[in-house]
């Protein structure tokens, strides 16, 4: 006989099905028949953890975020302080940025996913203010207000990505080289630097998975 799962474990196997049905058919497609089919269980169970199918969908996107963001910030901090910029700046993997894409085409219909959005979007920002505040700090860069370098650079990263991965305007060299460029004329770094340090995407394995 199967070991009866405990409350916390039948809510996490719902958010990981969940996850698998976005990545198949979009935020917009997610049924509380096919995330049932998935984790193998009845759909009506899923009404006792969520209350409904917009619940469900903001709440799958909080939890693969919130470990996203974990593991990104743990990686940077092991890195130099412009190679952490580098690295956050530069262009993330197709699955990662074409789920957040997917996120902000339906978050105006459905407003716990918009939620759970705006405050994972501030989230961002606000790691790559302390990044900032690392870079000045270790003279690399010059910034007198961090929180608005960082919103403008998000700004700036996020439209990038969008022609990179949803339109295909640019490749994803023209897509660092632009960031990049924007990044270090905004925090006074060397130009190219970002460029030099070799950047790994410190972004986004989420999807993935």
């Amino acid at each position: 006989m199967a070991e009866r799962k405990t409350s916390d474990e039948r809510r996490e196997q719902i958010l990981r099905a969940t996850l698998v049905v976005v990545a198949q058919k979009g935020f917009a497609g997610v049924t509380l028949r096919d995330v049932g089919a998935e984790a193998g269980i009845a759909h009506g169970l899923i009404r006792h953890y969520f209350a409904g199918r917009d619940e469900l969908v903001a709440a799958a996107f909080d939890y693969a975020v919130t470990a996203e963001l974990a593991s990104d910030h743990a990686l940077l901090d092991g890195l130099d302080p412009v190679a952490a910029l580098a690295g956050w700046l530069s262009a993330t993997p197709e699955n990662h940025y074409i789920v957040w894409i997917d996120a902000w085409s339906e978050a105006p219909r459905t407003p716990a996913l918009a939620a759970a959005l705006d405050r994972h979007h501030r989230d961002c920002e606000r790691i790559l203010a302390d990044q900032i505040a690392r870079a000045v700090a270790a003279g690399a860069a010059t910034s007198a207000h961090p929180d608005e370098d960082a919103r403008m650079l998000t700004a700036v990263a996020d439209g990038v990505a969008v022609q990179h991965h949803a339109m295909g305007i640019v490749d994803v060299d023209e897509a660092n080289a632009i960031v990049f460029a924007a990044a270090e004329q905004r925090l006074g770094l060397e130009a190219g630097s970002l460029a030099r340090a070799n950047p790994v995407p410190a972004r986004g394995q989420w999807a993935e998975a």
